[in-house]
C-alpha cells in the first residue's frame, strides 16, 4: 500500500538535520530530536487543512533544554515553528524545519499567587489544568476556548485565543501579566513592563516602527474587540506604554518563542444562568447581539439548525434538551455574587433580545448539555452538510452591531460561488467561525478554494 505522505527513508537523514543534530550534540540536547519517519508524519498536520512535512521534532524536557535546542536551530539556520496541542484551525503549528513540542514536557505551573490573582506557568500547560489548579482558591483562567481540555497556554498566547467566555473576561492578550520569551535573534527577554527597551536591538527597532507610523495604528488598529488579524500594534502606542508583552499575544511564534508566561486570573462567580434566545435565521441572531451587551453577559453565543440535527442524528432525541422555537439560537450566560441579581439580568436579557422564543434555562444539566452542543460546535459543523465541510475561515470578526448584515452578505457570497456552509461563533464579540463545503476531493475543487 502507498503512503499517503512521501518521506525519505529515515536511515537517509537530511543534511540539514544532521547540521541541526550536531549543533545540539555540541550543547548536551541531542536527546531532543526526533527526525524518525513516523514523528515527522505525526507532526505534518494540525487542525487545520494544511500538511505540512516538518524536518525533526524536539522535545526539550526543560525551559533550558529548549533555549539550548533554539540555540542550535539558530545556528544551523534551521527554521522553528513553535507546538502547542496542535489545535490552530489555521495552520500554525505546522512548518517545513523543526517544530519545538512544548506540550510533552514544559507543563509545570510553576507559581500560582491567590492574593494578586496571577499564575506562572510553563508554555504547555493546558487550560484546564490551570483552571483545576484555580478553581479551589475561587479563581479561574478567563478566556475558554473550545478546546479547552487540550489547547496549551503558550498556543493560547500566540494565538491570542478567546473562547466563548472572553465576551466577559476578556481575551489572551487582555489577561497577561508577564512573557518570558527567546526573540528569533536570541534575546532573552522578561516582558513585564520593566524591560528597558534600549537594552535590545529588537525593542529598539519594534519602537521605531511604532513611531514611523503612529496615525495608522492609531486610527486602523484595535478599533473593535475581536479585531485580532495580524499583529496588535495598537499595545505598543505611547499612550499605553509600549505594553509588549500584550502585543506578544497573538503574533504566532513569528517574533519569538514564549518560554514561560505569567497570566491575569479572574474571580470564577458563584451564580450563573443560561438564557436560550431563539430566532427565524442565524442572521437574525446576528442584529440582535448589540441588544444583549448592556447586560454584560460573559458569553453569547450562536449557532445553526443543522449543528443541532447532527446531535440529534447521532445521539438521539434526548441528547438535545428542549430548545426555542427558531432555526438559529443564542446561548447567553450571566454571572455575579447575587444570585437575584443574576436571575433579574437574566430576565433582562430575555426581554431584549428580539426572539422569536426563550427561555432561563434553570436546570444547570440542561444548560450544561447545550454548552456542550455549542463546544462541539466545530466537529459538528464539519458534517453538518450533505457534503464534508472544512475549517478555514475562522475568527471572521466585525463590530457586533454589523454582525447580521455580515451574515447575510457572506451568506450571498457563498451561493454566488455554489457553496454552503455553517455559521456558529461568538455573537457577542460579533465573531464568527464557518464550516464550508469546498469540494477538495473532486477535481477542480482547489480552484473553487482559491476563487472564494
Amino acid at each position: 500500500m502507498p503512503n499517503a505522505v512521501s518521506l525519505p527513508n529515515p536511515v537517509a537523514e537530511l543534511p540539514e538535520v544532521g547540521d541541526l543534530r550536531a549543533q545540539l550534540r555540541r550543547r548536551g540536547v541531542a536527546h531532543t530530536l526526533d527526525s524518525t519517519r513516523l514523528t515527522r508524519a505525526l507532526y505534518s498536520s494540525d487542525a487545520s487543512l494544511y500538511r505540512v512535512v516538518p524536518q525533526a521534532v524536539a522535545h526539550p524536557r526543560t525551559v533550558e533544554e529548549a533555549v539550548a535546542v533554539l540555540d542550535a536551530a539558530r545556528a544551523a539556520g534551521m527554521p522553528v515553528t513553535t507546538r502547542g496541542a496542535g489545535t490552530s484551525c489555521a495552520g500554525n503549528a505546522v512548518g517545513p524545519g523543526l517544530v519545538l513540542d512544548t506540550a510533552r514536557h514544559l507543563t509545570a505551573i510553576t507559581a500560582l499567587d491567590p492574593e494578586a490573582r496571577t499564575a506562572t506557568v510553563e508554555p504547555g500547560v493546558v487550560q484546564s489544568s490551570l483552571q483545576v489548579a484555580a478553581a479551589p482558591h475561587g479563581l479561574r483562567f478567563g478566556p475558554d476556548p473550545s478546546t479547552h481540555n487540550r489547547c496549551t497556554i503558550g498556543g493560547m498566547i500566540g494565538n491570542n485565543a478567546c473562547g466563548p467566555r472572553a465576551l466577559g473576561y476578556g481575551r489572551t492578550a487582555d489577561n497577561v501579566v508577564a512573557l518570558d520569551v527567546l526573540t528569533g535573534s536570541g534575546e532573552r527577554i522578561l516582558l513585564d513592563g520593566s524591560e528597558s527597551v534600549d537594552a535590545f536591538a529588537s525593542l529598539t527597532a519594534l519602537k521605531k516602527v511604532v513611531g514611523a507610523n503612529l496615525g495608522t495604528i492609531r486610527t486602523e488598529f484595535g478599533r473593535f474587540g475581536r479585531q485580532v488579524s495580524g499583529y496588535s500594534l495598537e499595545h505598543l502606542l505611547p499612550e499605553r506604554r509600549f505594553d509588549v508583552a500584550r502585543f506578544f499575544a497573538g503574533t504566532e511564534g513569528t517574533l519569538g518563542v514564549i518560554l514561560g508566561a505569567t497570566v491575569r486570573l479572574v474571580a470564577d462567580a458563584p451564580h450563573k444562568l443560561m438564557i436560550a434566545l431563539g430566532y427565524a435565521s442565524m442572521a437574525d441572531a446576528g442584529d440582535a447581539a448589540p441588544a444583549i451587551l448592556p447586560h454584560r453577559p460573559t458569553a453569547a453565543e450562536g449557532l445553526d439548525r443543522r449543528i443541532v440535527e447532527v446531535v440529534r442524528r447521532t445521539h438521539g432525541e434526548s441528547a438535545v434538551p428542549p430548545l426555542p422555537r427558531g432555526d438559529g439560537w443564542m446561548f447567553v450566560e450571566v454571572v455575579g455574587d447575587d444570585p437575584a441579581e443574576v436571575r433579574a439580568r437574566a430576565e433582562r436579557v430575555l426581554a431584549d433580545g428580539q426572539a422569536l422564543d426563550g427561555f432561563v434555562v434553570d436546570d444547570p444539566r440542561q444548560a450544561l448539555a447545550l454548552w456542550k452542543i455549542r463546544e462541539d460546535g466545530a466537529g459538528l459543523a464539519g458534517v453538518s452538510l450533505a457534503s464534508p465541510a472544512y475549517p478555514g475561515w475562522e475568527d471572521a470578526a466585525v463590530p457586533p452591531e454589523h454582525l447580521g448584515s455580515y451574515l447575510r452578505d457572506f451568506d450571498a457570497l457563498l451561493g454566488q460561488h455554489r457553496l454552503d456552509g455553517v455559521p456558529y461563533g461568538h455573537f457577542g464579540d460579533g465573531c464568527v467561525h464557518v464550516r464550508i463545503d469546498f469540494p477538495l476531493t473532486t477535481a477542480g475543487g482547489d480552484a473553487v478554494h482559491r476563487a472564494f
